[in-house]
């Protein structure tokens, strides 16, 4: 019961401070923070680039390249050599081509669509046939008449799936001819076969398109799994990375059969918001954890208030640990209420759903829907909170210096992260794993499925090469360490 007294006098302390309640109506406000954040990204993405012309500009300035071209080929055939006059033959044609069948072949943004990739073939293809004429046998040049024939007809078809088949078609050519193995055909095709079912770049590729981003992802999963290689870093692949290499591909495929975008992709505001929301709101419950914690002690020992619970029976370790869990009580009641007003939040001014988790449990991928899977996003990100808390509360006592305590957390709070890309960026030692700055950000490295392959191959280059479970281990090392020096500290030392 003294105990329980003891909470409820420090929550109540801590709520009738000024600071508590500005942060904590900080912390709600940033949701909104995030809202507007959201939908002004997605509107900047939705608003027209300046490269995509409307459809009169663009076959304008295709004709006027048509007509240029020609021309130079007429007046100055004698000043280029036989590749490039091969090459403006082949563009003419392609752009003729192009115009013909209403194909922007001239201003296509980002990765254009299958008909691009189609004239782009249609182009080469051509090139090669001008450029070796009249070395070519006749049953040669019939036969790539022929093949190029047959690509303009789906063309004109806009037969998605009839050029899927062709592609599919050559990689058995290539297989026959032992130009490719029986491994990589049938990744391949195994590509090809997603990329057909589920119509990926079949409209023109977007900024944010998550389907084409997974669908890249999956070919380096493939090619790293068939070589063995991490392709990011250069080295052989371990055991453990490829079983993490083959549940990615079931998560992907699940995501794909599902309609299920990664949370990094974009697609949509709410999964803008999402990102935004956790991150605003836990800046500022950070640094509100950190000032309950970081002037608990020190604040109360400079005022002499401290000295009032210590002349009552209750024992000093009672008096700090009833410290500790007011505080761990607070973050975990206003983690809670935040995560379930964020999925609220995001019901309300979103028309999307919200993001889902999905990973793979005894070898089969399964989901975990959006407000399950905020909520266990909050209490993960806590951890890094635990810890800072934790190293505050200690400064606290040590030091009693509340300025000290609470400015040297948020300094570590704020600055650990981009001095710790800067070291690993240029380090490589095996010791870095032991730095506790380099394990924290567990919420993301938990829940990495929401990433996309390539982005968390990208960023683990930033950071030190530990699994979860170590992370844990190492702060969890850390945390008792700093929980018996401030307990050591607080019941040894006289109370001024």
């Amino acid at each position: 019961m003294k105990m329980i007294k003891l909470i409820q006098n420090e929550t109540i302390k801590t709520f009738k401070k000024t600071s508590t309640k500005i942060l904590i109506l900080l912390a709600f406000l940033s949701l909104f923070a995030a809202i507007g954040l959201s939908h002004l990204v997605m509107a900047l993405n939705n608003m027209p680039v300046a490269i995509v012309q409307d459809e009169e500009d663009w076959k304008t300035r295709m004709k006027e390249e048509i007509s240029q071209v020609k021309k130079s080929i007429e007046s100055e055939a004698g000043i280029y050599d036989k590749t490039t006059i091969a090459g403006m033959k082949a563009k003419v044609d392609t752009y003729e081509l192009a115009l013909e069948n209403n194909v922007n072949y001239i201003g296509f943004y980002f990765g254009g669509n299958w008909k691009i990739e189609l004239l782009s073939e249609i182009e080469n293809q051509k090139q090669d046939f001008y450029i070796n004429e009249e070395l070519m046998e006749e049953e040669s040049k019939d036969k790539v008449q022929k093949d190029i024939d047959e690509k303009v007809a789906v063309l004109k078809k806009d037969d998605f799936a009839g050029y899927i088949d062709s592609l599919k078609n050559n990689k058995k050519e290539k297989l026959e001819a032992e130009e490719i193995s029986k491994e990589e055909y049938e990744d391949e095709i195994y590509l090809l076969d997603l990329r057909k079912k589920y119509e990926i770049n079949k409209d023109e590729r977007g900024l944010f398109d998550w389907k084409a981003s997974l669908y890249d992802d999956i070919a380096s999963m493939k090619t790293n799994l068939r070589t063995g290689i991490n392709g990011t870093t250069g080295k052989l692949l371990k055991i453990e990375e490829i079983e993490e290499l083959e549940n990615n591909l079931k998560i992907a495929e699940y995501r794909f059969e599902n309609n299920i975008p990664v949370l990094s992709s974009g697609s949509s505001a709410r999964s803008m918001y999402d990102m935004f929301a956790p991150a605003f709101s836990f800046g500022l419950i950070s640094i509100l954890m950190i000032i309950i914690t970081g002037s608990s002690i020190s604040t109360e020992i400079s005022k002499g208030t401290i000295k009032f619970l210590l002349f009552t029976p209750n024992k000093r370790w009672k008096v700090l640990l009833s410290k500790i869990l007011s505080a761990l009580i607070i973050l975990v009641c206003v983690t809670l209420i935040l995560s379930l007003v964020s999925v609220v939040f995001g019901n309300l001014f979103f028309k999307e759903d919200g993001t889902i988790y999905v990973y793979v449990s005894n070898g089969v991928a399964k989901s975990i829907p959006n407000t399950l899977y905020t909520i266990l996003y909050f209490f993960a990100s806590c951890i890094d909170i635990l810890i800072y808390m934790l190293f505050a509360f200690m400064l606290s006592v040590i030091t009693r210096n509340t300025a000290l305590s609470v400015g040297l957390s948020i300094a570590c709070y704020i600055g650990s992260g981009i001095v710790m890309q800067l070291i690993n960026a240029f380090i490589t030692a095996d010791w870095l794993k032991f730095i506790p700055f380099n394990n924290l950000g567990l919420a993301d490295r938990i829940f990495a499925n929401n990433i996309s392959y390539v982005a968390m191959q990208n960023a683990s280059s930033f950071m030190a090469n530990t699994s979860v479970g170590f992370s844990l281990s190492l702060l969890g090392v850390c945390a008792i360490l700093m929980i018996i020096t401030m307990f050591d500290s607080f019941n040894k030392r006289d109370i001024v």
